[in-house]
């Protein structure tokens, strides 16, 4: 972040300062330590420091990136741009009959169904069970919307709330899913709302720009923490004749510093891209052909790809990268000459294999700070697949077992990897941390 901003001084030396020299000028004498005049004057200090303090505070969410909850929700009205509503989780019950019926039997719309009393799903349609029949089933939702709602197994939503004739049973037939906490008053929903604030001047134009095509995907799902655009390219091959070992390409799409081959090779020439010509001095063996093939990376004008990343990592399900081709694709949105697919990102696996050192004393903590729960491991894990085209550094991951008090550290994997801008890392799931014990520090 850039430097912090202050809009009211709350330095307590200061305030200290001046609230001494003021009374001591209001009462012509100096004040020395223990005279209760000076003692009042001391705890006047805290109070003046935290109603200077929360002045501060008050001022500054004027700027967005201190704003936070509803002061966050009226700079975004600003701009057009609402926080992301929590949505429910659902489910399919099946109701079941004491007996088959001569009538049809109809459970209405909005029958409560739960599992212990907490947590609440009613029916979003009326259940209709024809005569003859047993069972029925109807979708249903969660009353408290977000992820409080997800994960209920099968069969666990089993108590009827509102009675209802001829009905003996009811059950869940799936898991319970779909709930999403969109964007809380939280500090991480505060974050992501503040984000696409920050990305919405560029959704005035359409969606061209690469940063708009960034707001709209992310304001597709709440769950979308990174977003990569960028045109599609293809290898673009040319026989050419050299003119005194220079061949000559034009074009303002060329991304040479990318891939840029002469007759299949990456040596014995040097280029210059400028003014849209790609100006190739031949050298060494290249400097005797009289024709060569060149191969150069262009990009596809009006082909755009879109590639969102999900919260831990995750690829998005095939439902989100439908809303994500929807916001996109709306006409009120891409310019008529785009063309706008949305892809998954693809992972690059790694794995952790460590080991450290440690004091006896210091043994418990030190693996905790490792191995524990929110500790260097875990730290490591998430923060590599928060963004896409995050390189694999195992660097990192020995500084923060350092820094959870390590003596020495030895990472055999994972070993440094590049990641392509369409591409996350992607623990396997394969973690073997192993420590020793020193008795005696070896820097002691």
């Amino acid at each position: 972040m850039a430097d912090e901003i202050n809009l009211v001084d709350v330095d307590t030396s200061t305030i200290y300062s001046d609230v001494l020299v003021n009374l001591e000028q209001g009462v012509s004498e100096a004040l020395y330590p223990g005279d209760e005049r000076r003692i009042f004057g001391e705890a006047l200090v805290a109070v003046l420091a935290t109603y200077l303090a929360k002045a501060n505070d008050a001022s500054r969410q004027t700027f967005l990136r201190y704003a936070r909850g509803k002061v966050l929700d009226a700079l975004g009205e600003r701009l057009g741009v609402e926080r992301i509503a929590a949505t429910p989780a659902t489910t399919t019950l099946k109701f079941t009959l004491s007996a088959a019926q001569t009538g049809a039997i109809t459970i209405p719309a909005m029958t409560r169904v739960t599992t212990d009393g907490t947590i609440y799903f009613r029916t979003t349609a009326a259940c209709v069970i024809n005569a003859g029949q047993l069972t029925g089933t109807a979708p249903a939702e969660c009353e408290t919307a977000g992820e409080v709602g997800n994960g209920i197994l099968v069969g666990d939503v089993a108590t009827l709330v509102d009675l209802q004739p001829y009905v003996k049973a009811v059950q869940n037939m799936t898991v319970t899913s779909g709930g999403d906490d969109g964007e809380p008053y939280t500090t991480d929903g505060d974050d992501r709302y503040r984000e696409r604030i920050k990305l919405a001047p560029n959704r005035l134009s359409t969606a061209g720009p690469e940063q708009a095509y960034r707001y709209h995907a992310m304001s597709a799902n709440a769950d979308i923490v990174d977003v990569a655009v960028f045109s599609e390219t293809y290898t673009d091959t040319k026989t050419c004749k050299p003119v005194n070992n220079h061949v000559y390409i034009g074009g303002d799409l060329l991304e040479p510093d990318e891939l840029l081959t002469v007759n299949g090779r990456a040596t014995d020439f040097t280029y210059v891209y400028a003014d849209s010509l790609l100006d190739i001095t031949l050298t060494g063996s290249l400097a005797s052909q009289s024709t060569v093939e060149v191969a150069v990376q262009r990009r596809m004008d009006g082909r755009v790809k879109v590639v969102p990343l999900m919260e831990g990592g995750r690829q998005p399900d095939d439902d989100v990268v439908e809303q994500v081709a929807n916001a996109v694709n709306d006409r009120t949105v891409r310019p008529m000459t785009d063309v706008v697919t949305v892809e998954k990102p693809t992972y690059v696996d790694y794995g952790i294999q460590l080991s450290y050192t440690t004091t006896v004393e210091d043994e418990a903590t030190v693996v905790q700070a490792v191995e524990g729960a929110g500790g260097a491991i875990e730290r490591y894990k998430s923060e590599q697949c928060e963004v896409l085209g995050r390189a694999i550094n195992p660097d990192v991951l020995k500084t923060y077992v350092m820094q959870a008090g390590a003596l020495r550290c030895d990472v055999k994997q994972p070993v440094h990897t590049a990641v392509g801008t369409t591409q996350v890392a992607h623990w396997n799931g394969t973690t073997k941390a192993t420590h020793t014990v020193e008795r005696t520090a070896g820097w002691s």
